[in-house]
């Protein structure tokens, strides 16, 4: 009898596991002696659990985006081997891989747009994103092997990284920063190890940003490049400060999103130009140079020598790189949004500093991009030039994260502005909702400066016609770098339900033992008597 109760206790019982899924009331923000509120690097903890209540529910736009994040490659990428880098004890990191056995490190090498070359850049950025998407992953699901994951990639760079090289190494610094470290703080906050498992090298992943990522990001003129470059660069450095409890990196992070955001968006109530950025260079200084960086050189006055003035009129909303094109636009403003998101956990408003300017800056990209198709550019965009970019591509806008700061959060409407040769705005339009409704749940975009925040920023509710569990990582991956994980482990809301059903087959069982026991006794006790 003993041995059948044991056995349907181990039935009946789930799993132990030293690291359950948390619930919503377990994590509590921490408050380090510097000042700084942990987990608080763009995501807050009061965000997540929010989301993540609708994400195990199966509400969409919540369910779809998870999955997307789920399902794509960055949630199951391994440590890396780091075999696509360069030697960073080599003279040409280019001409010398990083071997298994280079003592000296390992360093990417990126040119322009990261190619031309390529020399580990693009694993290097993939794997800032992993870490994002299995911190976030584990966070929603309390799988531990996402978890494992992400601590691999990170102590993989605090013992082999050495830094990112070429002309756009310092760009890939700060994208870097800004999505690795997210990672790294959720991993660091919300997650304890079980037994045997390997532990966040903290300390190491902190040496490693002081030495190698804070001297590019607080030295490297980035004033001199478009403006996403120092909007990013704020942005990997803010992520740091708050990673490292550093105020002094905060405070000079808050100081370089206060300059360029001013010198990025233009509002009319700036004057006839817009505000010059700071290089130590002390480049476009002149009217004529301010402006022809603003339409990027495309117009012919622009490229004579001696360069003359074009004359451009500045529309309100319109930002520095609008005439590149919208796609560049957009990561400008993920720069000035995502810094903004991470400064308003640690106390400081930003948004409102700047409400005017962002709102009017994000509208007008959107309105843009929402009417071009019917509407043509506005009247007297870019004057002088004819190497426009159709494609308008925003994807780079965190515009979830934004909707949520203004709308949801502080109750400001975004109504649309107004803008030359498009018709008046009608009363009540929202044309950030409809940018947002258009775009859908997110099409699983992961990008420089912006990924995922459909999953974490959403704060409109509508119920999915049917709930989508959260899928456990493929097992049939192999992850040779990656520490071993146990098997497969069930979404939260599937997992409580299948114990449930066990616990009442069980009990079903036990019922029908003790009842056949019991009748084979009274069977046995009236034999007796009659003998």
């Amino acid at each position: 009898m003993l041995a059948i109760m044991l056995a349907m206790s181990l039935v009946v019982a789930p799993p132990v596991r030293a690291q359950e899924v948390p619930t919503l009331d377990e994590l509590q923000p921490v408050v380090s002696s510097a000042g700084f509120t942990h987990p608080g690097v763009f995501n807050s903890l009061e965000n997540l659990t929010s989301t993540k209540k609708h994400v195990v529910d199966g509400d969409e736009p919540w369910a779809g985006s998870f999955e997307r994040l789920v399902t794509s490659p960055y949630a199951k990428r391994a440590a890396p081997d780091f075999a696509r880098f360069g030697s960073a004890s080599a003279s040409d990191p280019t001409a010398k891989k990083c071997g298994s056995d280079d003592r000296g490190g390992c360093v990417s090498v990126c040119g322009s747009f990261n190619t031309k070359p390529d020399v580990g850049c693009a694993d290097q950025q993939a794997d800032g994103r992993a870490v994002y998407a299995q911190s976030l992953a584990y966070f929603y699901t309390g799988d531990e092997r996402y978890a494992q994951r992400a601590v691999a990639i990170l102590n993989a760079y605090s013992a082999r990284f050495k830094g990112s090289e070429g002309s756009n190494g310092p760009l890939m610094t700060a994208w870097t920063a800004g999505q690795m470290v997210r990672g790294a703080e959720l991993i660091r906050y919300t997650y304890k190890p079980s037994s045997k498992r390997h532990q966040f090298d903290v300390k190491a992943f902190g040496t490693m940003l002081r030495k190698v990522f804070v001297p590019t990001l607080t030295s490297f003129d980035y004033g001199r490049y478009n403006g996403n470059w120092k909007l990013s660069a704020a942005e990997g450095l803010i992520s740091i400060a708050v990673f490292l409890d550093d105020r002094a990196l905060y405070d000079r992070a808050l100081a370089m999103w206060r300059e360029r955001t001013e010198a990025y968006v233009y509002l009319s109530t700036d004057g006839e130009l817009p505000a010059a950025p700071v290089s130590d260079a002390g480049l476009y200084r002149t009217p004529t140079d301010l402006r022809c960086q603003w339409l990027d050189a495309k117009a012919e006055a622009c490229q004579s020598v001696p360069r003359k003035d074009p004359g451009i009129r500045f529309q309100n909303g319109q930002v520095q790189e609008s005439c590149r094109d919208f796609g560049h636009a957009s990561m400008g403003l993920g720069g000035i949004i995502n810094t903004a998101e991470t400064a308003w956990i640690q106390g400081d408003d930003l948004y409102g500093e700047q409400q005017t300017r962002i709102i009017t800056g994000v509208l007008y990209a959107v309105q843009v991009s929402l009417n071009h198709k019917t509407r043509g550019w506005p009247a007297a965009f870019c004057a002088g030039t004819e190497d426009l970019d159709p494609s308008l591509s925003l994807v780079e806008l965190p515009a979830n994260a934004v909707y949520n700061a203004y709308t949801a959060r502080k109750g400001v409407e975004m109504p649309a502005i107004s803008i030359p040769g498009y018709p008046a705005p009608q009363r009540g339009s929202d044309p950030l909702a409809d940018f947002i409704a258009a775009k859908g749940s997110a099409t699983g975009y992961a990008g420089n400066v912006t990924a995922w925040d459909a999953v974490t920023h959403n704060m409109t509710s509508a119920p999915a016609a049917s709930p989508t569990a959260a899928p456990a990582p493929d097992q049939t991956d192999a992850v040779d770098a990656t520490p071993d994980v146990d098997g497969a482990l069930m979404p939260v809301g599937t997992a409580t339900s299948v114990f449930a059903l066990i616990g009442v087959i069980a009990t079903v069982v036990l019922l029908v033992w003790t009842a056949w026991r019991l009748a084979r006794r009274r069977r046995g006790q009236s034999g007796s008597a009659s003998g």
